[in-house]
């Protein structure tokens, strides 16, 4: 993705051992649109402990004063709350649901789709506060 430029992914290690717990990455980058799309995926023994939630607030510092984007969008999975948490903390905002859009583990399953918008980076304290 990197060498086309249409995204970048990176890895999440652990400080403390250096263990990999994951991947958060902007992909489907569009230059002509400014927008971009953000995904992160995390090993089950790394959920609950916030890995997430600082790995996609660190990308999207990165991805705001690096790249020319005004938007950044992602899907999550509406069995999967807790994700979408990780999204509400860094700011984003429910934008609706698609019906029936992926299949997960064999089911069909219907997703949130969540925007962040620049000018609206980085979100108040007040909503971190709210959220978190």
């Amino acid at each position: 993705m990197a060498e086309a430029r249409t995204g970048l992914r990176v890895a999440l290690d652990k400080v403390a051992d250096g263990a990999f717990i994951g991947w958060c990455g902007l992909h489907r980058w569009d230059p002509i649109f400014r927008n971009a799309s953000l995904g992160y995926c995390l090993d089950d023994v790394a959920w609950g402990h916030g890995y997430a939630t600082e790995a996609v607030r660190a990308l999207l510092q990165w991805g705001f004063a690096t790249l020319p984007i005004v938007r950044v969008q992602a899907e999550v999975d509406t069995r999967k709350p807790a994700s979408a948490r990780v999204l509400e903390k860094a700011g984003f905002m429910l934008e609706g649901t698609l019906r029936e859009n992926c299949i997960v583990n064999g089911e069909i399953s219907d997703s949130w789709v969540y925007g962040l918008i620049e000018r609206e980076w980085p979100p108040p304290a007040s909503v971190v506060a709210r959220v978190g």
